[in-house]
């Protein structure tokens, strides 16, 4: 008696073949042979030590029929969950035994594209195990050579957890199965190999004696079967071959399944041996019929299959990543699953291309960002549907004008000036003007403002001031034109900032807050504001000409502000420290002295404000010893190394610091690198910093070299080049490592490079895309240095056009 599979939340097609297979090879009776093997399998079961098994034999042997028998041994007991991946019609792509396994493994799915799906089930599910209430997990794969190579079977089963048990049958011999056995992930120490014999065709069930007295309708219903990745429905296989089904059957149905009006072979073994017989040019007459079938039927789910088969040149695989190819997806039962699969299959591919075609850099954008934006609309909200059937919310906009706006005006920022950078501008301004938000528009308007510069860059400036004045509460719009002056011509700057703070005088808000937006006003600007400045009352007034100080550095100024903040140093207020720190690089001696003696009122931020007067006096001439010696070791050995620039002996100053760094704990001279590292970088004594703090971990020596890169000119290409492979190896799990390397991009070598996109493309992917786009995390605007080092301008160019288009698809 046949044993029913149990009932799996997976795709129409994914669940009848899984069905088919389990009733063809759960019901046959075994040999004495078989029998032996089936045996032996369930002593391996009993080997906790081994986790991994391989059952080969030659073609006619029937590896899977094993398998399938082991699975229902299981059944019955409490000891193992056993599962059948029976690979075959309908299971031959990743996407479709990803949907199988998830559906098998994930009793809460929560929906998600391939790669999550990957994820979910190598992490959550086989290297972390069942819990000790649940019985162990036997999964049987079988003919695994037939899913190759369209499946990444190591980043499933590189690694198991306790009471797991994967089984995989294969054909070959035991050189083969000893070559799958590192393709698959598989530990060769733990794995368990088993040899099946042959078994003879079945009369009247031989391939090769069917195929000979086949006629020639039914030889091309071989040849479709024997190359197609998936069932074929009757009306398709009527269509392509001009016949009825009956006549085109006729003499080989031995050899053909028939499930619910679709046709495939009833073994792979038979598959593989009609395959084998097809010359070069019935192959390719076979694909042609199969992919000039209805677009949305088996060519929309198998065209990349065909295409990757057939080494395709990369342009072919741009159709898969369109809308047409979405919407095809979509009246099919796998829904956006499998079109996911295809766009991140077309990424990769891309990706790969990259070193030789810096035209791939824009398909591989495309698809990162097409699988962005089809996150964002997919909700599963029936969780009782199957994997990867879930609808698309096409009706709620994705809203990232800005967001848009921000990748397109980053991307042309880094292009030369030309028709190309233009475009490109124009396209982030047309964006930033359907901002509905009136201050997001106008900052992005300012940056525009910024990248394009002279007479256009202040209209852009001009229009951001223009949407800011209509800001509806007045500290904000006050301080939005305190934004604004950064992108103005001088003149108008300083009228618009004495308006503003006016404004903030006048009861609309502190107008000391002239301190936070002071770094970006023009010298023209700060002159304007200081007599207004000067008028302010209490704290206002230090605030104010502290920040006008830092920007004029003109010594009276900054005596003035000094003695402003002198008389308004509120040690309870959070921001009278950070007024003073403006002022300190600019100090002479006697004010310099005279913070020294404000600093302690400030409890925990002394520390931080002698870290900055120390190197201010060693500058002046003053070696502020008493100063250094309050200090607790950390704080002075930061003060020292921001002394390194004005020492009149270095090496004296060096060794100090070696010395505290020596004397420290090994856990905590890894801090000491990234406190002092940018001044030793900037000297170039990194190599003896390294040194100094000694053996680090393999992520923490790539943080090193990343972050001394940063700043040591002299030894960036050489730490960047060093840096990079230990960032990639590390770059799957923690993308931030690469991230962090992206702005040296230029030392990169073209394969680091590539590689380096193609994970940083991954991770952006999975992101929503209004934080695809200019997101903190792994974003298109982070990316640009990388782009820009990859594909130059034309890479920057294709990439933008991209941004435009694909919110177009998906506004």
């Amino acid at each position: 008696m046949t044993m029913p599979p149990p009932h799996i939340l997976a795709p129409a097609p994914v669940e009848r073949a899984s069905r088919c297979a389990w009733d063809e090879a759960s019901r046959a009776m075994l040999n004495p042979e078989e029998q032996t093997a089936l045996a032996a399998l369930g002593h391996w079961l009993d080997e906790p030590e081994l986790p991994y098994a391989i059952l080969h034999g030659p073609r006619p042997s029937r590896r899977s029929v094993v398998a399938a028998h082991l699975v229902r041994a299981q059944r019955g007991g409490t000891t193992y969950a056993a599962q059948l991946v029976p690979i075959g019609p309908d299971l031959r792509l990743e996407r479709d035994i990803l949907a199988l396994l998830t559906s098998r493994l994930h009793a809460d799915y929560a929906g998600g594209p391939p790669r999550r799906l990957r994820t979910q089930i190598a992490e959550e599910h086989l290297r972390v195990g069942p819990t000790e209430a649940e019985p162990s997990l036997l999964l049987a794969i079988t003919d695994v050579e037939e899913a190759e190579p369209l499946v990444s079977w190591r980043a499933l089963f590189s690694a198991v957890g306790p009471r797991i048990k994967v089984l995989a049958t294969i054909e070959g011999d035991d050189a083969a199965a000893r070559a799958w056995i590192l393709r698959l992930g598989f530990d060769p120490a733990r794995t368990r190999i088993h040899l099946l014999p042959a078994r003879p065709w079945p009369a009247p069930g031989d391939p090769a004696e069917l195929l000979a007295t086949a006629g020639a309708a039914s030889a091309k219903l071989l040849g479709m079967l024997s190359v197609a990745y998936g069932r074929l429905h009757e009306d398709e296989i009527t269509t392509a071959l001009g016949t009825s089904i009956e006549r085109a059957l006729a003499g080989i149905e031995p050899l053909v399944a028939v499930v619910e009006g679709t046709y495939a072979f009833r073994s792979n073994a038979a598959r593989r041996e009609v395959e084998e017989r097809l010359d070069r040019s019935a192959r390719e007459t076979s694909i042609r019929h199969l992919l000039s079938l209805l677009p949305d039927g088996y060519s929309c789910a198998y065209t990349r299959a065909h295409l990757e088969e057939a080494a395709a040149p990369l342009q072919a695989f741009a159709a898969l990543v369109t809308e047409e190819h979405l919407a095809r997806w979509m009246a099919r039962p796998e829904a956006y699953l499998g079109f996911v699969a295809d766009v991140e299959r077309v990424r990769r591919r891309a990706v790969e291309a990259l070193p030789m075609c810096h035209e791939a850099t824009a398909l591989a954008v495309r698809a990162a960002l097409v699988e962005a934006s089809v996150r964002w609309y997919a909700r599963r909200e029936d969780h009782d549907a199957p994997v990867g059937v879930e609808p698309i919310d096409r009706e709620e906009r994705i809203a990232d004008e800005r967001d848009q706006a921000r990748a397109l005006t980053a991307l042309g920022a880094a292009m030369a000036a030309g028709p190309a950078r233009a475009e490109v501008l124009a396209w982030a301004a047309d964006a930033a003007r359907r901002i509905p938000d009136v201050e997001f528009r106008g900052d992005v308007l300012l940056s525009l403002a910024e990248v394009v510069g002279g007479e256009a860059g202040y209209t852009f400036a001009r229009e951001a001031l223009a949407a800011f004045r209509t800001a509806e509460n007045a500290e904000n719009r006050a301080h939005l034109l305190l934004v604004a002056t950064r992108g103005l011509p001088p003149e108008e700057g300083a009228a618009v900032a004495r308006e503003a703070l006016a404004s903030l005088r006048d009861g609309a808000g502190d107008p000391g807050d002239v301190s936070l937006f002071s770094r970006h006003f023009p010298r023209a600007v700060a002159e304007a504001l200081w007599p207004d400045a000067e008028a302010l009352p209490g704290p206002a007034r230090a605030r104010a000409l502290a920040a006008l100080a830092e920007v004029l550095g003109d010594p009276d100024r900054v005596r003035t502000a000094f003695a402003a903040v002198e008389q308004h140093a509120d040690p309870y207020d959070p921001l009278a420290h950070r007024t003073l720190a403006r002022l300190v690089p600019l100090l002479a001696v006697p004010e310099a002295r005279r913070a020294a003696a404000l600093a302690p009122q400030f409890g925990e931020h002394a520390a931080e404000l002698f870290e900055g007067l120390i190197p201010r006096l060693r500058a002046l001439g003053d070696p502020a010893e008493d100063l250094l010696e309050a200090l607790p070791e950390a704080s002075r050995v930061r003060a020292l190394a921001r002394s390194l620039p004005f020492a009149a002996e270095p090496a004296r100053l060096r060794a100090r610091i070696d010395e505290a760094i020596r004397k420290a704990e090994p856990r905590e001279r890894s801090g000491f690198l990234f406190d002092v590292g940018p001044w030793f970088a900037a000297t170039g004594d990194s190599d003896a910093l390294l040194a100094a703090v000694g053996p680090l971990s393999e992520g923490g020596f790539q943080s090193a070299l990343g972050f001394l890169a940063y700043h040591d000119p002299a030894h960036a290409p050489e730490f960047t080049r060093r840096a990079l492979p230990l960032a990639l190896h590390l770059g799957a799990d923690e993308p931030d490592r690469l991230l962090d390397l992206v702005p040296l991009a230029r030392y990169f070598p073209p394969d680091g490079a590539a590689a380096a996109l193609g994970l940083l493309l991954d991770a952006l992917a999975g992101e929503y895309r209004h934080a695809a786009l200019a997101g903190d995390r792994v974003s298109l605007v982070r990316l640009v240095p990388l782009l820009a080092a990859l594909a130059g301008d034309d890479g920057l160019a294709g990439a933008a056009r991209e941004v435009v288009q694909v919110a177009t698809w998906f506004p």
